[in-house]
């Protein structure tokens, strides 16, 4: 294709049963299209409207391991970034949906079933947060060191949770839930995959993970860790 057909194939404007077609379940030959056509770069064709009809479909197939959704969303974001940061419901499912669909593998429950019953698999999730493999989360002394007053009484004052709030930056978040994603799609016990997956969904609203259970028992595992370490070494 030379430059002229490129031009061409830039400002064809797509039909919006085509879009949500080229988009329903992605493939690599539906993402090839995608970027052909420039999908994401149509300002007149608003987007917002079929990508929240989209998601719950989009999750069943991240679930499913649908590696293609991952770089498909990854693209949309590139291109539209509007789209993700005017809309905060859209923005926490395209990070969640995005990092399952990455994570190699499938679900060994159904995922339905965890979201009509989420408080229920809830129930005691925060002890996820004792299991090793959310050491790669890790908290530096110094960020941990304000709230010491606070994990030693076990209880924390409304400023520690806003503090708390602020340790969980962005790529913070992205690290947990990509731990959570390969718990949910590989641990060996299905009831703890059952409630990693439930916690993804919980942690939803950026703006609750200073509040949340187990992000605060990750942060005082981290504290006691911490301690246990300056003991041993004295």
């Amino acid at each position: 294709m030379n430059h002229t057909e490129n031009r061409k194939s830039a400002s064809v404007a797509v039909h919006p049963e085509l879009r949500r077609t080229l988009l329903s379940r992605p493939t690599q030959e539906s993402l090839r299209t995608i970027i052909q056509y420039q999908l994401f770069d149509q300002p007149r064709q608003p987007l917002t409207n079929d990508i929240l009809c989209l998601l719950p479909y989009w999750e069943l197939q991240a679930c499913e391991g649908n590696g293609v959704l991952a770089t498909l969303i990854q693209h949309m974001v590139q291109r539209s970034p509007r789209l993700v940061k005017n809309d905060k419901i859209i923005e926490a499912n395209l990070l969640r949906i995005r990092i399952l669909a990455s994570t190699p593998g499938i679900f060994s429950f159904p995922p339905l079933e965890i979201q009509e019953h989420l408080l229920d698999f809830l129930s005691m999730s925060d002890i996820l947060a004792d299991l090793p493999q959310f050491e790669v989360v890790s908290f530096s002394a110094s960020e941990i060191s304000p709230l010491a007053s606070d994990l030693t009484r076990f209880r924390l004052t409304p400023h520690s949770r806003r503090y708390i709030q602020n340790l969980f930056h962005t790529l913070r978040r992205e690290a947990v839930l990509t731990v959570l994603a390969h718990i949910a799609k590989h641990y060996p016990l299905i009831p703890t995959c059952r409630k990693a997956y439930a916690l993804m969904l919980s942690l939803d609203n950026p703006d609750t993970w200073g509040t949340h259970p187990f992000c605060i028992r990750l942060i005082a595992n981290r504290f006691w860790d911490n301690k246990l370490m300056e003991t041993t070494e004295a």
